[in-house]
């Protein structure tokens, strides 16, 4: 078993690498019901880039971590899939974390969380179906095993990837 020590000093050599190290503050190893390695990066993914480091990056308009994280969390998972393929080519062992830039993954779950107690309370109250937005397999888990615990509501997933959504409903 690989150590989160080796795992943190790879992400930090790959975001060396890629020119990042400037803007790299810090990675973090959390432990709870998976492993999550939190890197900080200066500035926050919403934030526009100050001038000066423009005149440093030419051709560059958005700040470290929006690159870094990209469309949707795009970018991020696929730096989290290229950081566990060079762990595993390595070390010949197969790596089960999530990497977070900023916090950007754990404010999506809290957004998350709110939406579908949002839409659990609608379902409850006008007794009808309430459609969620597409999501991934990731967050459509999350929904489900969010309202697992309300005997009133009950989840289904419908439709085909990508437009795969939950519907919550009353409990028949």
């Amino acid at each position: 078993m690989i150590d989160k020590e080796t795992i943190k000093q790879e992400i930090q050599s790959l975001l060396e690498h890629m020119s990042f190290s400037k803007d790299l503050e810090g990675v973090e190893a959390h432990e709870g019901a998976t492993s999550r390695f939190s890197v900080r990066l200066r500035g926050s993914f919403r934030e526009e880039t100050k001038e000066e480091e423009l005149e440093e990056m030419p051709g560059m308009r958005v700040s470290a971590p929006s690159m870094l994280i990209g469309e949707s969390g795009n970018n991020l998972s696929a730096l989290e899939y290229l950081i566990k393929r060079i762990i595993r080519k390595k070390y010949g062992e197969e790596q089960k974390f999530t990497l977070d830039i900023n916090d950007y993954r754990m404010k999506k779950l809290e957004d998350l969380k709110q939406d579908v107690k949002a839409a659990a309370k609608e379902a409850r109250l006008y007794k009808k179906e309430v459609p969620l937005r597409s999501m991934s397999s990731f967050e459509r888990r999350i929904v489900h095993l969010l309202l697992a615990e309300y005997p009133d509501i009950a989840t289904e997933s419908i439709g085909e990837e990508p437009n795969r959504r939950v519907i919550i409903k009353p409990y028949p």
